[in-house]
């Protein structure tokens, strides 16, 4: 929703009329009342702007929309998202807040930061500057920035946010022109059938490891295994215009590891994690030498607090991304003082109520799940891993609801992701109760086909939602994974005791 939103006011910036145009309306109209209620703001402002007509209580809506933005965010992100929020709104014709006004005398920035985050800090730079009629040395340095990812003939590392907010970006420049309108045609490449256009052009890498994964835990075929294992360890580090994104983040970035798509050369340790999880679980012999690598690039990237970031040394360590890391070392017992510090950086990052701040999901249950899974790799003495795993088993037995399930934040109903992140949890827990209840709602609410439904979690940029099929079935048969394991490993413990 949120790229359509943009596309749809470039197009009125620019006087870009078409079928496409035509189709991209439709597909805003049709979901002003979205559920989602950031969705349905987003519809309704593009909607009224690019047709002239004001939406009602425009005001309420657009502190509807900075709530829930910079409520979701993780706290180290806050400010940077807080002026993206200012530049969406600017995009969509409203005045900018005192405090989003950059300064004359405004610096280039010098903090660590991948690629992906350099490049939208430089739009969003170029988007507030043109609405107070700034220009100062950042200004200068976020052009340049923009100017490098080719925006008239590419979308940069198939990311079609960051393409949108390149264009509004460079809208606002005198002599650009050329480049928005080209841009805009290259843009046209990606509209789906609906009229909307996605977050990424693809995500072959991510889907493959998580999925791979969840069959894997559920008993798949080897050679089917194999199989997907195999693509992986092909796209190993990433696309062939890595120079460029490396030359564009600030810091070390990851490097060695996967990326989200073969087509995307910013490794990240959520993919780097997920991937050499499953090629170990494959076959560690025969995808050895990958496994190495990606297992050097996550120790690369390890903060001195121990945590792990997303994707560039000397950035803020996230609980979800240590957690994943240390999920993906385990079997490397080489790897075990890094461990040790990951899990202690996971203790100190608890949550009084026994959660995590966001990671990359709308599900409060995401870190949690793997929090716990990443308890399970400690040494028998270490009591404050245990400690940990005991107030994650706590509060996700407390929020269980009702109807077995569990909802993306303690009160809400329950959905397929959620749920399928409690259960994992539990799995390792010691309430045999709460697991059935889970079960029987799961497998109540599966569809004929045989996958899930229900709202998305996975969220890019944090915290707009984006929605893959395949990313929702993923946890569900992951969940069932689980339970399947406890089941045989109690059984063989019931036969060895008889």
């Amino acid at each position: 929703m949120l790229e359509s939103a943009l596309a749809l006011m470039l197009m009125a910036r620019t006087g870009f009329a078409s079928p496409a145009r035509d189709r991209l309306l439709g597909f805003l109209q049709a979901r002003q009342d979205a559920p989602q209620e950031l969705e349905g703001v987003l519809a309704t402002l593009a909607v009224g702007r690019a047709t002239g007509r004001a939406p009602a209580g425009d005001a309420a809506l657009i502190g509807k929309l900075t709530d829930a933005v910079l409520g979701a965010a993780p706290g180290f992100i806050s400010a940077r998202r807080r002026m993206m929020v200012y530049a969406v709104l600017s995009v969509l014709g409203c005045p900018l807040p005192p405090d989003a006004a950059p300064t004359a005398d405004g610096k280039a920035p010098t903090d660590p930061m991948h690629s992906w985050a350099v490049v939208q800090q430089a739009a969003v730079t170029l988007i507030l500057a043109a609405a107070a009629e700034v220009s100062n040395e950042a200004t200068a340095a976020a052009l340049s920035t923009l100017t490098a990812t080719d925006p008239a003939t590419t979308v940069w590392e198939g990311y079609v946010l960051m393409h949108l907010l390149t264009l509004h970006g460079l809208a606002g420049v005198p002599g650009q022109e050329a480049t928005v309108r080209s841009g805009l045609e290259t843009l046209l490449r990606y509209q789906r059938g609906d009229g909307g256009f996605p977050f990424i052009v693809e995500i072959h890498n991510w889907c493959t490891s998580t999925t791979g994964l969840s069959l894997a835990a559920a008993g798949a075929p080897p050679d089917l295994l194999r199989a997907m294992a195999g693509m992986l360890a092909a796209h190993q580090g990433g696309a062939k215009r890595r120079s460029l994104s490396r030359g564009l983040s600030r810091g070390t970035p990851l490097s060695g590891g996967w990326s989200m798509s073969p087509n995307v050369a910013l490794n990240d340790v959520d993919c780097t994690s997920s991937a050499l999880e499953l090629l170990h679980a494959t076959d560690p012999a025969a995808f050895g030498g990958a496994v190495r690598l990606g297992v050097d690039a996550l120790l690369a990237v390890q903060g001195a607090d121990g945590g792990f970031p997303t994707y560039v040394a000397g950035a803020a360590s996230e609980p979800c991304m240590t957690a994943a890391a240390i999920n993906a070392l385990a079997p490397h017992s080489h790897t075990a003082p890094a461990r040790e510090r990951a899990l202690a950086f996971l203790a100190d990052s608890q949550l009084s109520d026994g959660g995590f701040e966001p990671g990359w999901s709308r599900s409060r249950l995401h870190t949690i799940f793997r929090a716990r899974l990443a308890a399970c790799t400690a040494g028998p003495h270490d009591r404050r891993t245990a400690d940990m795993a005991e107030r994650i088993e706590r509060t996700v037995r407390e929020t269980q609801n009702a109807d077995g399930g569990w909802g993306m934040q303690p009160g809400d109903p329950s959905d397929d992701i959620s749920t399928a992140y409690g259960l994992i949890t539990l799995c390792y827990g010691t309430d045999p109760r709460s697991i059935g209840r889970a079960m029987s709602w799961l497998l109540a609410h599966q569809n004929a086909d045989g996958g899930y439904g229900g709202p998305p979690d996975m969220v890019g940029p944090r915290p707009f939602p984006y929605h893959i099929p395949i990313l929702t079935d993923a946890p569900v048969l992951l969940a069932f994974g689980h339970v399947r394991s406890r089941v045989q490993g109690a059984a063989s413990l019931r036969r060895r005791a008889s």
